[in-house]
């Protein structure tokens, strides 16, 4: 299969590529605004003993892991940033295979990644402010949500292609064996 086969149309490209690059702006923006708004917070009782704002400084990866060993945090950092440009390129890669579900996918992958990579290098550690207090639940930031929902969406398209590739070879095989007995 030749690559012009899977080339877009030049507007489909550039709407996927603007939703891709809106999602993910919007994103990292509301990530580092309510990053800075909640800095130096006590406890901001949202839902008394469920649900609270709170300032919490995360040296480690998710869930706090790695935070006293500094060479598994660099690489970290190191696997964020290739992770950050892979998202990138499959995000501005013409192929019109792609759907808007995929684009959003990708726009929130890349933006959560993003939003936690900028605190660990100029921070030294990710801020981090919702916290299920009910559950004793990680406290966590919007682009932790990101995070976690692109990986929902993107577990999700990977089975949906999964399921539509099965039921294609499925008709394919039938509409051969069909047409073998005429």
């Amino acid at each position: 299969m030749k690559w012009t086969e899977n080339k877009p149309t030049l507007k489909r490209y550039f709407v996927q590529a603007a939703v891709g690059a809106v999602v993910f702006a919007l994103v990292v923006a509301l990530d580092l605004v309510t990053k800075r708004l909640t800095e130096d917070i006590d406890k901001i009782w949202v839902i008394e003993g469920v649900f609270s704002i709170v300032s919490v400084r995360n040296t480690g990866g998710a869930w706090s892991m790695f935070g006293d060993n500094p060479v598994m945090m660099n690489v970290i950092k190191g696997f964020t940033f290739v992770f950050i440009a892979a998202v990138a390129a499959a995000l501005f890669y013409p192929d019109k295979r792609k759907n808007m579900f995929f684009v959003v996918t990708l726009g929130l992958l890349g933006s959560g990644a993003l939003g936690n990579l900028v605190d660990r290098m100029f921070l030294g550690y990710v801020r981090d402010f919702l916290s299920f207090d009910l559950i004793n639940f990680p406290v966590f930031n919007v682009a932790d949500m990101a995070l976690v929902t692109g990986v929902f969406m993107l577990v999700a398209y990977i089975i949906w292609v999964f399921v539509k590739s099965e039921i294609k070879e499925k008709k394919q095989k039938n509409d051969k064996a069909g047409g073998e007995e005429k």
